[in-house]
């Protein structure tokens, strides 16, 4: 398996945006600091040109105060179609910005809120420091193949990668 340490941004970002067109569910973890942390499922609406990660959310909810409190967040997802894994650390703030929600809206939102008026609609906008990705270029039924051979020696590892994505600003 071919490791990599991304640390340019625009490297970064342009590798995030790729494993990105594959996911777009996530487990987002808040306060981190106990345990067990607090997770709930969330879809990315959209990363934009700066690389932020814009989420909707309802300000009644957990994540929403956890994020008050302490805005450090990880952000986990897997695509096992598509093989592709990425698990994201940073910085979430709240916006409430009627601009953005009328870009982002779509008509599936519906089934949590009552339109884009909804006083209790905000968005999350996540500001990454840091990922870390493993992709496996093999198709999964190649790859089942040499699992079901119980020849685990034999799997190619050279169409797979992993590696870890710095995103700090510098």
């Amino acid at each position: 398996m071919n490791t990599n340490n991304i640390r340019e941004q625009e490297e970064g970002l342009q590798k995030v945006r790729s494993i990105l067109d594959h996911i777009n569910i996530f487990m987002m973890a808040t306060n981190l600091k106990k345990v067990p942390f607090s997770v709930c499922p969330m879809t990315l609406q959209q990363m934009d040109e700066q690389g932020g990660l814009w989420f909707f959310t309802a300000r009644d909810s957990d994540h929403f105060r956890d994020i008050e409190k302490d805005n450090k967040v990880q952000l986990i997802a897997s695509n096992d179609k598509a093989q592709k894994y990425l698990s994201i650390y940073g910085n979430a703030t709240h916006i409430i910005d009627h601009k953005k929600i009328d870009e982002l809206w779509n008509p599936m939102l519906k089934a949590w809120f009552n339109g884009k008026d909804d006083p209790n609609l905000a968005l999350i906008n996540i500001n990454m420091e840091s990922a870390y990705y493993w992709n496996n270029y093999e198709s999964k039924m190649t790859s089942v193949a040499h699992f079901s051979k119980n020849d685990v020696e034999t799997v190619d590892t050279e169409n797979a990668e992993k590696g870890k994505i710095d995103l700090q600003s510098y």
